[in-house]
């Protein structure tokens, strides 16, 4: 299963392929200013024997929100990393069928679980205002990246909620295995 958005009513598959861009291009981005930055950190450190003021703090803004809007996209794909060998052993397209909607149901509660104490974390933040808790050098408030966890949960949920929403109302048969990946037909 590819592109998922097609099974979705029109504008809700439109919102989700300009969420999907949005985060395409802010991981791109991110991967880019993480590359630069590292660059430029040896060559100031080992060209010019100075240091790179303070890249650790706004690094780990950067680092935070790429690894949570990278996990969000990973969930809409089902693309993370797992070691679920039952995808090649379950060929019958009802059982992968009902597989996938028992998985896809165990991470929506889980997600919403951990949405919800992002939620109550990101709820302390802003009571701490004025005085959030920040940064040494750069007095970047811990909200930014904290920020990235609520957000990230929060698209990871609704994910996790639109494809079990696809999953449920999809035949079985488009959860069959393809002819050319079929581990029997080769024997």
């Amino acid at each position: 299963m590819k592109d998922l958005s097609r099974d979705l009513p029109p504008g809700l598959a439109k919102l989700v392929r300009i969420l999907l861009r949005l985060q395409t291009i802010y991981v791109c981005f991110g991967c880019i200013a993480m590359a630069l930055t590292f660059f430029l950190v040896v060559v100031f450190r080992y060209g010019f024997n100075a240091d790179l003021f303070a890249y650790e703090e706004w690094l780990l803004i950067i680092c935070f929100w790429l690894y949570f809007i990278a996990a969000a996209i990973g969930t809409w794909e089902g693309a993370h990393v797992n070691a679920d060998l039952l995808d090649f052993v379950i060929l019958d397209p009802v059982k992968r069928r009902a597989r996938a909607i028992l998985i896809t149901g165990i991470e929506l509660l889980v997600t919403l679980v951990l949405f919800y104490w992002s939620t109550v974390m990101m709820i302390e933040e802003i009571g701490d205002y004025p005085r959030y808790q920040t940064t040494i050098a750069l007095q970047i408030p811990f909200f930014v990246p904290r920020a990235a966890i609520f957000v990230g949960f929060g698209l990871m949920g609704f994910y996790s909620a639109l494809r079990l929403y696809i999953f449920l109302k999809l035949p079985a048969a488009r959860f069959a295995v393809p002819a050319d990946s079929d581990p029997a037909a080769g024997a």
